[in-house]
């Protein structure tokens, strides 16, 4: 299916649902890069119209979508690269096979850089969040240390300390939030020269708390010795990050979320230039190897080893193999579409649907365990019959999250408006 044909079957559904008249405007799509070479104007500067980036994702023609912080779905022009790479896959596979999706590759990292203020040559491909911790932790030397971090930490990740804890004799120091957030005052207790790291969160899954303190957080860790690592998959595309200006050391995200991307199985990595294969050592082998002897070649180099190979520098030290390249384009195209749209422009909009949960939600009976004055996506209610609230919402078409028990969560993202949240209250009320 080509590329007329793919407009065909999605105008099936409602072409001025899925905003199709912007998605046939494309002056034209770039087959090497598998991406849009132009935005449409509305998406950019003075000519932003959020009602026109609710047309680009056709997730919310089915119902009032508000769960962007389990999965983010895609909008049509990612959809369409996506496209464009399994019809390459279907109908064109073959060797050399690599050409066609590098550039999309490496220019993806100088995206996900620019967004986050790195350089490139920080940034690596992931599989996933959790696979780029561990792979940090198994980098480093933390025999003799300890490692502080909070019950606010995502919960497959904490897995991953305790497990180390048992088996490696990982001392690991949990600081137990009172209040739902934490602040840098909360880990001068814990924090020593034995300190090796502390790991933190940017935004909570639990409840939205974006942290206030990494910077003051990394002077601690860097007093002491330690290095920073933040978990910002909650955070990145849906709040500014500056990780210089933090004084973050290594950080990771998977793009299924804010970023956007679609399907899980791919994410970005940064490490720090200095710490590269220093405090953070490679665990992870990519790369290959010659032989320098018959019958491998006629002719081997006497003043070569018969087994030629060459370590691999900088962030690629931290990946194996190849990348997801489904992952790989659909991160192109979100990355663009994000900086396009732009990560204050998408905050300030996320913020006036969030602040008008919070003030009006307490006021039906559902109090918040989300800070006031938070500047995250993520708001969090705690409903005193979870069941029937979750039934009631499914039946009027809304969907959102029920965490822990009774904690119902709520992330809006740039596709939703003022009206998804009168229904919401409506519903509730």
């Amino acid at each position: 299916m080509e590329r007329k044909g793919f407009l065909k079957s999605l105008a099936g559904v409602g072409a001025a649902t899925l905003g199709l008249s912007t998605l046939s405007s494309f002056s034209s799509y770039d087959f090497d890069l598998g991406k849009v070479e132009k935005f449409p104007e509305h998406l950019r500067g003075d000519s932003l119209d959020w009602d026109k980036v609710r047309l680009d994702f056709p997730r919310q023609r089915y119902e009032i979508y508000m769960d962007n912080a389990s999965t983010h779905p895609t909008n049509i022009y990612t959809a369409w690269a996506v496209h464009r790479i399994t019809e390459w896959t279907k109908n064109d596979v073959g060797v050399p096979w690599w050409p066609w999706w590098a550039k999309a590759r490496d220019e993806g990292k100088k995206l996900f850089a620019e967004l986050i203020n790195a350089d490139p040559s920080e940034i690596a491909h992931a599989r996933s969040t959790v696979t780029a911790e561990s792979n940090m932790l198994n980098g480093m030397d933390l025999k003799g240390g300890n490692v502080v971090m909070t019950d606010l930490h995502y919960t497959e990740s904490i897995y991953g300390y305790k497990f180390r804890e048992k088996h490696d004799g990982l001392e690991l120091r949990m600081i137990k939030c009172k209040d739902w957030r934490f602040s840098v005052h909360d880990f001068e207790p814990f924090v020593n020269k034995k300190t090796k790291l502390i790991a933190i969160t940017l935004v909570s899954n639990v409840n939205g708390f974006i942290a206030r303190d990494v910077k003051a957080i990394s002077d601690l860790a860097h007093a002491n010795g330690a290095i920073l690592y933040v978990d910002f998959i909650q955070g990145v595309g849906a709040v500014p990050v500056d990780v210089k200006a933090m004084g973050i050391d290594v950080a990771a995200c998977s793009t299924f979320k804010w970023l956007m991307g679609g399907g899980k199985g791919f994410g970005f990595m940064y490490v720090r230039k200095d710490l590269q294969g220093t405090v953070v050592k490679p665990t992870l082998s990519s790369g290959g190897v010659s032989f320098n002897y018959a019958p491998w070649t006629d002719n081997p180099d006497p003043t070569k080893p018969d087994v030629i190979w060459e370590e691999v520098e900088g962030p690629r030290m931290y990946e194996v193999s190849y990348p997801n390249y489904e992952g790989v384009i659909a991160a192109h195209s979100s990355l663009k579409y994000i900086l396009d749209l732009g990560v204050n422009n998408i905050q300030k909009h996320n913020r006036t649907l969030t602040d008008r949960l919070l003030k009006e939600m307490p006021r039906m009976g559902y109090p918040t365990i989300t800070p006031p004055d938070n500047n995250s996506p993520i708001v969090v209610f705690q409903a005193k019959d979870p069941k029937e609230t979750m039934s009631k919402l499914k039946s009027a078409g809304i969907n959102v999250a029920m965490r822990f028990g009774n904690k119902m969560r709520i992330s809006p993202s740039v596709y939703n408006n003022s009206a998804d949240i009168d229904r919401f209250l409506e519903v509730l009320s």
